[in-house]
């Protein structure tokens, strides 16, 4: 009769404290590698909107210059807005050639913090202040 007992308590169904413990651990670990690529793809996509934003401007500019022969320097000349919630005002230079700047206006997440982004045109070199921002979020 008590070995009988003894069996019923071992066949008792649920996990012990060891298991949960070493459950959690492993969900720690994979949030712990996860979230920084997460935040990293978010940002890839924030920095691909400034880069199509600037590819507006550069149609903006180019049509422009077929009219008045000289780059425009202010975004109220140009036939189109660029609109962005994550970066700040787009500041225009004009001239011979133009240059258009977006500065990231809430700060990013660790590690890229506050940026700024330039585009060049007519020769189309993009660059950004930071250079981990070039490595990371470049195409």
């Amino acid at each position: 009769m008590e070995k009988d007992i003894r069996r019923a308590k071992r066949s008792e169904p649920g996990f012990t404290l060891i298991e949960l413990l070493v459950v959690v651990l492993i969900i720690g670990i994979l949030a712990a590698i996860a979230v920084p690529q997460y935040f990293k793809v978010v940002e890839k996509g924030r920095f691909a909107e400034a880069t199509s934003c600037f590819m507006t401007i550069k149609g903006a500019q180019e049509r422009y210059y077929l009219k008045n022969l000289t780059y425009a320097s202010v975004t109220g000349a140009l036939d189109v807005t660029c609109a962005n919630k994550n970066f700040g005002p787009l500041a225009l230079t004009g001239g011979a050639t133009y240059s258009a700047t977006l500065r990231r206006t809430p700060a990013a997440p660790a590690p890229y913090l506050a940026y700024t982004v330039t585009y060049v045109g007519p020769s189309g070199v993009l660059s950004c202040s930071q250079s981990n921002c070039t490595t990371d979020l470049l195409p």
